[in-house]
């Protein structure tokens, strides 16, 4: 553990010097970004747009780039409406002010529900390669980090609570679709029902708040996101940041077709070691490692940024190795993994997308300890 401190401490000390230099204009240490938090700037644009009457752009790819005007191409809002009725509350000031309140919240969020069980790890977290590429994109992942993780650990005594957690994840469908199936798994009926409960009152709420047609095109935009087109426009965009089995295919040079069977393939093994885990075990901490590893291998669009979801299991399985042992190879797994968000982006470039079967290797990790039977080391 003293070993992984120092590790952690001297990684952690470079991410925030990079990020500080970023955000000041200091000397480059890192890739740079040509834009300052670009996927804050979508939210903030996407609530002047409903602000301004302009709620049509928001889900026309195009016409919403262009109206943001940051000198990017291709800028889309990919999330469903219940996103933008959770951003509603942020408008009403400057966009660095709102950014600023936006990480601030958010992280404060994560801490209260889940930084606070364990100090020393929270920091490996928040100081890590994917806290880093979370705070420069102005993305959500703390939120959706806190959601996750204080609802599965509420289940054992809070079930309602923790299904309201759960169905405010929603709001990030590729990082919730499996939380309902680990629930039913479970057999925890009274939090699968909150959550979907919670799922539907989101809905309605903006239903009622932004009307039919804007859901109508948010489903347009999702069934014209997955035509191949869109798919091909996304990977030339943003490839050497995805993080899934579609772009490592492509990237190693498969044709189209054959990517899509692969992520098919790791999207069924991902439902099956979910609901065979939570099936036999019920939660636990491997468990939900197991869950956030599989969450990573049923999406067919995860960028480097949405790595931080892993990042609390990675810090609870390098302590259980620790009191009982590590598998063989565990802890160098654990090191790639903390630093893969940005060590995946690098060989993403190099044509080496590496990052599934890192991801693959610690799911196969969580499994083992999730049966209780693993021979350590």
């Amino acid at each position: 553990m003293r070993v992984a401190a120092i590790f952690c401490a001297a990684v952690g000390v470079y991410d925030l010097l990079y990020v500080y230099f970023i955000l000041s204009g200091g000397p480059a240490i890192g890739p740079r970004h040509l834009v300052l938090f670009p996927d804050f700037l979508v939210f903030d644009a996407a609530v002047h747009a409903w602000r301004e009457g302009k709620l049509a752009l928001i889900y026309d790819v195009d016409a919403f780039s262009a109206f943001q005007n940051a000198g990017l191409h291709f800028r889309p809002f990919l999330y469903p409406p219940i996103w933008l009725l959770m951003l509603l509350p942020l408008g009403a000031i400057a966009v660095g002010k709102t950014y600023a309140v936006f990480m601030t919240a958010t992280a404060a969020i994560a801490t209260a529900l889940e930084g606070w069980r364990d100090w020393p790890g929270w920091l490996a977290v928040v100081v890590s390669p994917a806290a880093a590429w979370v705070v420069l994109s102005g993305q959500n992942t703390f939120l959706s980090l806190g959601l996750f993780y204080g609802g599965l650990h509420l289940l054992p005594r809070a079930p309602i609570a923790a299904g309201v957690l759960l169905g405010l994840l929603a709001y990030k469908p590729q990082i919730w679709v499996l939380v309902p199936l680990a629930l039913l798994a479970a057999r925890q009926w009274k939090t699968l029902a909150v959550t979907l409960a919670t799922v539907a009152v989101l809905a309605l709420t903006s239903l009622a708040l932004f009307g039919l047609d804007f859901w109508r095109g948010f489903f347009d935009a999702a069934r014209i996101a997955s035509s191949a087109a869109a798919t091909e426009r996304m990977f030339d965009q943003m490839h050497v940041q995805m993080t899934t089995l579609l772009a490592a295919a492509r990237m190693a040079g498969l044709s189209t077709g054959v990517a899509g069977l692969l992520q098919i393939a790791g999207a069924l093994l991902a439902v099956a070691a979910v609901w065979f885990a939570f099936r036999r075990h019920g939660p636990g901490t491997a468990q939900t490692a197991v869950l956030a590893a599989a969450t990573f291998l049923v999406s067919p669009y995860t960028l480097n940024y949405d790595l931080l979801l892993l990042m609390p299991a990675v810090v609870a399985l390098h302590r259980r190795g620790a009191a009982q042992g590590f598998l063989p190879g565990e802890r160098i797994l654990h090191a790639l993994l903390w630093l893969l968000p940005t060590l995946g982006w690098m060989l993403n470039q190099l044509g080496l997308p590496v990052i599934p079967l890192v991801v693959l290797l610690f799911g196969a990790t969580a499994w083992k300890r999730a049966g209780g039977h693993a021979k350590t080391a």
